[in-house]
This record gives structure tokens, sequence and C-alpha cells, in this order.
């Protein structure tokens, strides 16, 4: 153990620097292995491309207890695809790729002051010449231009390096390193200081690429040998025996083992240098030459320990340790960042030095051994403590021989390996010109990538993203297509495919993602991608398996989850037939997953469960731009939300607001009004809908549609009947007849039933009822008849033939407010008292009784009964009639603060219903708060402006508040919207009332 952690015994500076060293390289291995675990996703990420799908869903329903209403409109869907994006260049990579490098030469200076007076002048001479060809001009440093700045820092470099080798040998290595530390930051900060580019350190690295490759090829076939060394080392160590002889003895693998193992070996390494050069086509299983350059890059930190000091060259604690740690890190790194930017000409140059090096020197190496140590071997002695003292031919002589070995490995090949290389490096110099954003530049430059190989993928890909940048899709589509000849990726496939989707070429897109799958069988982002496109087609069930498929395969498995809840909200029979399929496992925090799921629940309607907010909304995010997915999730949200807050509807006004915003604007206004109305902030959600279809004349009528039917549903009949008159389908004509005869107009409405009537048998049957051109037959047709053939006082015999539970509650309440109305309260409460008192009775039905009820008690003046009856069921569409009826009872009984309070309360339901407004401000006027009731008024009337009792609140609060002008105009309107006996006689109540005020003005003015 002592000699596998060697550096125990040193001084404690030497242990210390040398371990910070050792933790270096081991980190750059580390970055190593996960930069070669990534592969091409270092450089190019996958994107997710959400597209929105509408889906018409009835959002709000309700019913009169006759007739169901249903308020269509559009929730949206998102379906996502996987986007290979373009390759990126990230010169935050160069910049720590270049940190590593600066303290690879730091520990590489430090290191050759320690050498003899001849190894140092090479050493330097070989790191000077290195330096030199770092293209330092491209720094485009102020008044440094040419060589200047090279010769400036081989002189600082220089003569430091020169004094500590000269005059102060004696300084230890801590301040040897801290020097050249020093110096070496100082010159980074001070280049990156004065340099005007925006990306130094890729410039640098960039230019200084092929200085590196040299270092890293040497150092590559130094340690060539490392692995043959620890063969000899495993079979040579041996161990003791005790024996019963007095002597004990050593056992060791021997030579055979030694030529068994090595052959294996090099066989490896013979079947990868001869699939390289495609003379074989096996697939064979070899180890890969990087999982060598790690084991030989590893063995050698103890390897070349031995070799310095069985040839005693130099200190290995002063000078070799941090020699072999400054190049393995330089190497290591070099190979990491060819791996960080995908540049594959640089990968496969490496690979095929590690197999040509490992391979020629391998065989010499074995050579070596054989010639030099066979006989100690068959001693059972330890060859390898004097594996690099040969008695017969030197190592630098099979080095030398080693090196015409590669030569010839390389030539073999037709030079591609050095191909590959010039080829990486002008990748390197794209990558510089694409980050500058000089696209032109960075085009030539990946060409001449392809002038040396034309097959390599990052040019070609690189290529394809410039192309995509400039919307050239041919272009784009070729370099796709070059990319996937010899190394592809998924994301190759997933470009081409996305090009032929956007030129239309829709079974080129599927035919390009089928082979891709045949490729990669395990790619979920293709298979996901795949579905997308049968699920724009009828081919559901396609559709449906490889979305499935991709969520146990993609990375981001939320994506095709979400895709599946898509796929169902947009074929509901699916999930018809089989329930248990919407129970998917995705990410519910996930946008789009959440705007399907709700997505489903609009289509479907079989959840009635509180949805969850989205989390978002309660953070900053609200602030921000809204995405598709949280866009969707957020409109269907407010569309599924029972019953919305003012929090909603403030982020919806917020977002709407935003520029960022713009392409949501319509829908998000919608949304709001939605939520507006929910809130029983009816006035808000009106207006709200009369500028959506001002704004947006093409889907104007869906407006009008759904504005009428809420509308309708707040007693608003004219109001409803004109918003239906903007719209010319049928349905909108056949609720415009509706709304009519609900306001007591079956003359207006005639022809509206009749238009509608035309291609509806149902519609058709209700016409030749309500006007009297056959007799009810049905129990809906007789309900209906009993209902609004008012004028009909022989209606009630239809009543009692109605055998339908709730058709006869909901005839009876009509026939019962009818009765009312005419002060004829005992034939109100038989009608009551004879409805049926059935389970089967309908919600809807139960509520209008009720309310019935109530109403019949404030007749009478009953407050105990009114209370009882409104504590009753009651949906909450009726609970601002019961308020109102129960307020009515308080204020009959002159208990107006109860009144007064119950008002507040049924006007936060409906605060546009003109007879709840007209009790509410009357009380409110005769409890002197004139301007509060005037504001009550002033809300409803604009939609109520046909109703008498309203105008002539609204005038005499005008006069009382002094505003003769807008009391006259009300005045007006009055008498178009009453009757003439009627307006006499609140003409003679308001003058009286002006002259009132008239007579107060002169006592004041006396």
């Amino acid at each position: 153990m002592s000699s596998l952690f060697f550096w125990k015994d040193w001084s404690q500076v030497y242990r210390f620097t040398y371990l910070f060293s050792l933790i270096a390289f081991i980190v750059s291995i580390s970055l190593f292995a996960i930069a070669w675990a990534q592969g091409l996703d270092n450089v190019v990420h996958w994107d997710v491309l959400s597209e929105l799908n509408e889906l018409p869903v009835t959002f709000h329903t309700f019913s009169d207890g006759l007739l169901d209403y249903a308020v269509n409109g559009k929730a949206y869907a998102v379906s996502e695809q996987f986007v290979a994006g373009a390759m990126q260049v990230r010169p935050t990579i160069a910049t720590a790729f270049l940190t590593g490098i600066c303290l690879a030469f730091v520990l590489l200076m430090s290191a050759v002051t320690r050498f003899s007076r001849i190894r140092y002048i090479v050493s330097m001479a070989i790191l000077i010449l290195g330096l030199a060809f770092f293209r330092w001009e491209m720094l485009e440093v102020p008044g440094l231009g040419s060589n200047y700045l090279f010769l400036l820092l081989t002189f600082v470099f220089g003569s430091v390096s020169y004094y500590f080798h000269a005059f102060r040998p004696d300084y230890t290595i801590a301040v040897r390193l801290g020097s050249f530390t020093f110096l070496t930051a100082l010159a980074a900060i001070s280049l990156s200081t004065l340099s005007p580019l925006k990306f130094p350190a890729l410039v640098v690295v960039s230019y200084g690429m092929p200085v590196l490759l040299v270092f890293s090829i040497g150092f590559i076939f130094f340690i060539a040998t490392e692995i043959i060394a620890g063969l000899v080392w495993i079979t040579s160590a041996g161990r003791s025996e005790n024996t019963d002889s007095p002597t004990s003895q050593r056992r060791t693998l021997g030579v055979n083992n030694f030529l068994f193992v090595s052959f294996l070996y090099i066989i490896n390494l013979t079947l990868i240098w001869l699939k390289n050069t495609k003379s074989i086509d096996w697939d064979v299983l070899a180890i890969s030459p990087f999982i060598l350059y790690l084991i030989s890059v590893t063995l050698g930190v103890w390897g070349f320990r031995r070799l310095v000091q069985q040839q005693d060259s130099f200190s290995f604690r002063d000078a070799g340790a941090y020699l072999y740690a400054g190049l393995a890190l330089l190497t290591t790194l070099t190979i990491t960042y060819a791996f960080a930017t995908a540049n594959d000409p640089l990968v496969e140059m490496f690979e095929d030095v590690i197999v040509y090096t490992h391979l020629a020197m391998g065989v010499f190496f074995v050579a070596y051994v054989l010639i030099n140590f066979r006989p100690i071997y068959q001693q059972n002695l330890p060859v390898y403590r004097v594996l690099y003292k040969p008695k017969r031919l030197e190592l630098s002589l099979f080095r030398v021989v080693g090196v015409f070995g590669v030569a010839v490995l390389i030539a073999s090949g037709g030079l591609i390996t050095f191909r590959q290389s010039v080829a990486g490096y002008f990748n390197g110099l794209g990558d510089v010109y694409t980050a500058k954003n000089e696209p032109q530049s960075a085009n030539a430059f990946y060409q001449l990538a392809l002038e040396q190989e034309f097959q390599n993928h990052k040019s070609n890909y690189a290529l394809a993203s410039l192309a995509l940048s400039q919307n050239n899709q041919t272009a784009a589509a070729f370099y796709f297509q070059q990319a996937l000849l010899k190394q592809p990726n998924p994301q190759d496939y997933a470009g081409l495919s996305q090009i032929y989707l956007q030129t239309n070429l829709f079974f080129e897109a599927v035919k390009a993602l089928q082979r891709g799958i045949r490729a990669f069988p395990k790619s979920g982002e293709l298979k996901n991608n795949l579905g997308y496109l049968y699920a724009r087609t009828s081919v559901a069930d396609s559709a449906y398996y490889y979305y499935k498929s991709a969520t146990d395969q993609a990375n981001r498995s939320e994506v095709p989850e979400s895709n599946l809840l898509a796929f169902y909200a947009r074929n509901p029979t699916v999930l018809a037939t089989d329930s248990s399929l919407r129970q998917t496992k995705g990410n519910v925090l996930y946008d789009s997953y959440r705007a399907n799921v709700l997505a489903i629940r609009l289509v479907t309607k079989t959840d009635t469960t509180q949805p969850s907010k989205p989390a978002w909304l309660n953070g900053e995010f609200a602030k921000q731009g809204l995405s598709i997915g949280r866009f969707a999730s957020l409109y269907n949200y407010t569309l599924v939300k029972p019953q919305a807050d003012s929090t909603l509807t403030g982020v919806l006004q917020r977002l709407s607001d935003s520029p960022t915003n713009q392409d949501f604007t319509d829908d998000l206004l919608l949304a709001r009004a939605v939520a507006e109305y929910k809130r029983h902030n009816h006035p808000a959600a009106f207006s709200l809908m009369s500028q959506l279809a001002e704004g947006d004349p093409q889907n104007g009528s869906v407006y009008h549609s759904i504005t009428g039917l809420w509308l309708l549903e707040q007693g608003l009949y004219r109001q409803a009947a004109e918003t239906f008159g903007a719209n010319s389908d049928t349905t909108s004509i056949y609720y415009r007849a509706v709304a009519l005869t609900k306001a007591n107009d079956p003359a207006l409405a005639q022809s509206f039933w009749e238009t509608a009537a035309r291609n509806d048998p149902a519609v058709a049957a209700l016409k030749q009822v309500l006007y009297q051109e056959r007799k009810p037959q049905t129990d809906l047709e007789k309900a209906f008849y009993v209902t609004y053939r008012t004028d009909d006082s022989n209606r009630g015999a239809y009543w009692e033939t109605i055998q339908e539970p709730s058709l006869k509650t909901v005839a009876g309440v009509a026939l019962t407010n009818d009765y009312l109305v005419q002060l004829q309260w005992r034939n109100a409460q038989l009608i009551l008292s004879g409805l049926p008192n059935s389970t089967r009775i309908s919600l809807v039905a139960t509520s209008l009784r009720n309310v019935a009820a109530i109403r019949l008690s404030a007749f009478r003046r009953s407050v105990g009964s009114a209370e009882t009856m409104a504590k009753q069921l009651i949906l909450p569409q009726y609970q601002a009639e019961r308020d109102y009826w129960l307020g009515q009872t308080y204020e009959r009984t002159r208990r107006f603060g109860q009144a007064q309070k119950i008002y507040q309360q049924a006007l936060g339901l409906a605060p546009l219903n003109a007879r709840l407004v007209t009790a509410a401000a009357q009380l409110e006027q005769q409890n002197k708060q004139t301007k509060t009731a005037y504001s009550l008024v002033l809300t409803a009337l604009p939609f109520n402006g046909d109703n008498a009792e309203l105008l002539k609140t609204y005038v005499m609060l005008c006069l009382e508040l002094s505003l003769p002008d807008y009391a006259e105009s009300g005045l007006a309107k009055l008498q178009a919207a009453t009757a003439p006996t009627d307006y006499q006689a609140f003409l003679v109540t308001y003058q009286g009332k002006l002259a009132s005020i008239e007579k107060s003005k002169e006592k004041f003015l006396q």
C-alpha cells in the first residue's frame, strides 16, 4: 500500500500540491465521463413545441324546468412535439476549458524548471513553440498586434522559468506553482480586459486547438504502453508462498499468461482498427478506445513514477509528478472539450489515435519485454521492478519504431485521421463565428470542415441550424440528410421530420420518424413525435401506441403523458370505452398536463370535484408572459371552476393587459368575462363580451350567443332577444323566439318560432302548441302551454292532466305566480298544495316550488313560513329570487333592517334584476341613502330600459339628486315602456314631486 499512496512519505508542501493536482486530474476524468455520456446532448437540447387544439365544449348549462340551455364555447388541449434545437455554442464551456488548460500549463512550467539543462531547453522550446501557434493576434489587443503579444508572453514566462531553473532551483514546488499561477491569472485577466472581443476564451481555445491536439497526441502515444506495463506487474508481481522447506518461493502468473492476456488485448485493438477502417463489418464486442485511454492515463500515475525512478532521469517528486499531472490534465480536458462541443471529427480522431498508438506500441512493448526480460520472467522474479532498465535494447528504440508503426496505421486509413483533425479545427472556428453571430463566416468554416470530412455530424448539423435560422428549409433538409450518413442521432430525424412538416410533406415527415425509430428504438422523443403526427390523422390506435411507448422512454415523460390526455380529450369515445385510460402518471404540476386534465373535464363532464388552483398563479410567474401550456391551463381552469373570485379576475385582467400576451388577448378577455359572470359581476361580464364581439367580427356570433344565453339566464329577456338578433343561425333564432316568449311578447316572437321550426320537429311542435295550431298532447307541450299562454284562463285544465312530476311542478309554479300577480292568493295556495310531492321531482322544479312558497308567504306577510321555506333546497341560480321574496316579507312586515340586509345579499347574486334593484333602491331611498339607491339603479338600468318600475324609481331619484335633465330623459323612456294610463298616473306623482322640490328651493332662497 505504501507504493500505491507513494506521496504519503513526501513533505507537507509537496504532498498538498500533488494531491491538489491529482484532484484536478480526477475532476477532469469525471467531466470526461459526463461529456462522453451526454454525447450530442451537450450542444443540442430537446425543446418542446406546444400547439393549441380547440375543443368544442359546453362550459355552462341551466334550465327553466321546461327547456335546457347550453352555453357553448371552446376549451384548449395542448399537444406537444419534441424539437431538436439548434446546435448551441457555449462560450462558458470554452472559458472553463481554458482555465483547466492554464492550470495544466502552470503544472508543466513548474515541472520543467527542475529538469537538467538539456531537458529544460528542449522542454521550454516545445512549450514556447506551442505558445507561438496559439494565434494570439486574433485577440486583437490594441497595440499588441502581429507577434508582439506572443513575444511579451514568452519573455515574461521564459524569464521567470529561467530564473527558477538557473538561479533558484532550491525553491519548493509551492513557490513555483504560486508564481506561475499568479502570472497566468494576471495574463488572463489582462487579456480578457484589453481584448475587444466578446468571447476571448473561445477564440484562444479554437485557434490554439492544433497545439492542444499535438500535445494530447504526444501524451497518448507516451502512455500507450501503460496497459502492457500493468500486465507485466500483474503477471510478475507474484506473492510469497510458505512451504515445508526452510526457504520461501514466489508464485507468479508467468510469461505465458502475460503473452496470452497481451494477445487478447492486441486482438481487441486490431478488431477496432479493422472496423474503423471498414476492413471488416463485424458486430464485435470491443472495448471502447476511450476506456483504454482512461485505464492508461490512470495507470500512468504509478507507471510514470516507476519509469522516472528506474531511469533516474530527474526527480519525480520535484518535477515528474507535476509534469505527468499537467499533461494528463491537458489531454483529458482536450478530449472532454471535443465531447462537450460534439465535435465528432475530433472525437473520431482521438479514437483512432488511441487505437493506433496502443496497437503499435502494444506490439512493440511486448517485444521489448520479451527481448529484455524473458529470462527474468522464467525465474519468477518481479520484472516490473526493472522494466525500464533493459539489458539489451533501450525502450526509446521501440518508441521510435512505434512512431513509424503509428504512421503506417494512419496512412493505411488514407490519412482520414489527419483530415478529421483539420475538420475538427475548422468546426471550432465555425463555433467562434456562430457565437459572434456572423453566420456567413461560420458557414464558410463549417463548409471547409465538410471539405475535409463531408460526413462529419457537427458541420452538417451546424449548417442545418444556420439554414433554419435563415428560413432556408431546403438547405436545412439537405444537411440533416447528410448528418444521417455516418453518425445519425435522434435529433437529426426529428429535425428532418419537422422540416417536412413545415413544408406540408406530411407523409415524408412520418417516414422520417419511422426510420428514426428503427435506428433508435428506445427514443421516446421520436415516438412521441410520431404519435403526434398520427393523432392528426384518423389512425388513433397508432397514436395511442406511440404516445404510450414514449411515456416510458422519453427523458421528459410529462410531454407524452400530456399528449395522451390531449388525445383522450379529442377522442372522448376512447375514454368512454375504458375510463381507466385516464389514470396516467403524469406530472400534475406540468402546465400542459394540467391544461389537458381540465380539458377532459370540460369535454366529458364526468368530474365534478373542485379543481385545484394552478400553483404558478400565487407566485411571480403570474406577472410574466404566458406560455401556451400556462395559458391553456389558466383558460380551462376558469371555465371549469364553479365560482370565480376577485383574485382570479385580477390575474386575468393583468395578463390580458400585458403586451407579452397579445396572442392570447381575446381568449383571456373571454376567460375574464366568464370569471366575472361566475362571481356575479354581470355588468363587467357583459361589457367584456360586447368588447370582444366588436373587436372580432369573425367570432362575433359566438360571443353574441354566449351573451344572449347569460342574459336569458338572468331574466333580461328583451336584452337577450336583441343580442341573439345579431346572429343569423337557426339556434340563435330559436333562442330569440324563446326570449321574446318569456318577455310575454308572443306576437313578436311568432315569426322567429316559424323560422326556427322549419327543420326541427321538436321546435315545430312547441310553436304549434304556443300559437294554438293544435292542442298540446305530451306533458312537455302541456307544461309549455300552461306557462306561456297566460291569456288562456282555462289552461289550468291542461295542468291537471300533466303526469310527469317535474313538468307538473314547473307549470304549477307558473300558475301560482299568475294568481299572485292577480292577488288571488287562495288559488295560488291551492295550486301549491296540489303540486306533486315526489322524490322524482328535479332540483330545478323543487327550487321553483320553494321560491313560489316564499312568495306566497310574502303575500300573506308570514315571516315564519318564509324563513322556513328559505332554508329548503334551492339551487344557486334561484337564490337571488329566494332572497328577494324573503326581503319582501321583511319589508311588508316593516322589518326594514332585515329587508335591507337580505336585499344586499340578493344584489350580490343578481345586480341586474330589475324587480330586486327597484325594491332595494326604494328601501335605500326611504332610509335617506339616495346616492346608494341611484348607483344601484344606474347599474341595472342599461339592461332594463323597458322596465317601468325601475324607470319610475330612476326618475324620482334623479329629482331628489337635482338632476332634472336626467329625470326628463327617464320620463321619456317611461312613456314608451308603459301604458298611457300608468304613465299619466305617474306623471301626476312626478309633477307633484317636482313642484315640492321647487317650493323647497324657493324657501331656501328667501
